[in-house]
């Protein structure tokens, strides 16, 4: 066998043995087994450094196991190989949102909207931290975006409901509820009973 076609054939099987590693890890993550995939994603990473994909799921991963900083980390990372990558900066938001950090929340949403003017979730998430440091109506029209991007985002009209109520529009705020309870968002009829008569 010429030595260039046995180069050939040894990248390929490489290849394709890392492409399945990097599909067990999937698998693993999609069984709820974050653990194990981390394990296989850093196996993978090891030998595939700037491989986006694997770095975000083994982010994700780390996330579901509430092991925020090593997430933070790998979605740091991803937007360092990507500064295009929309969900990088969305799962930045998240984190920080989560750990009441709004503004850092508020700053990697509007990356993301950079990015994509289209992203209900970037919106969302946007009219959320808004929410949080008190900025209402910036909030206000962040969900009003995301809304008119997914006229099913059944929180979006929640909590947008919740901000008319506290700007006395009860009447709008009412509509919002009931879209929201429509698609079956938690806690919607609760509120109406309370607010909506």
């Amino acid at each position: 066998m010429p030595v260039r076609l046995l180069s050939i054939l040894i990248i390929l099987i490489g290849f394709s043995c890392n492409s399945g590693e990097s599909r067990r890890a999937d698998r693993l993550f999609n069984q709820g087994k974050f653990k194990e995939a981390i394990t296989a994603y850093t196996h993978y990473i090891s030998e595939n450094p700037r491989s986006i994909g694997a770095i975000y799921n083994r982010g994700r991963a780390y996330e579901e196991l509430g092991k925020y900083d090593q997430a933070e980390e790998d979605f740091a990372k991803v937007s360092e190989l990507d500064e295009k990558n929309v969900n990088a900066y969305l799962s930045l938001a998240k984190l920080y949102y989560r750990q009441e950090k709004y503004s850092k929340a508020l700053i990697y949403t509007e990356n993301a909207l950079e990015i994509n003017e289209n992203s209900a979730d970037g919106y969302f998430l946007n009219a959320r931290a808004q929410h949080q440091l008190g900025y209402i109506d910036g909030a206000l029209e962040s969900y009003t975006l995301a809304i008119k991007i997914n006229r099913d985002y059944g929180e979006a009209y929640l909590y947008r409901g919740a901000l008319k109520i506290h700007k006395n529009q009860t009447r709008s705020a009412c509509e919002d509820f009931k879209k929201a309870e429509n698609l079956e968002v938690a806690d919607a009829a609760a509120i109406i009973k309370k607010y909506c008569k």
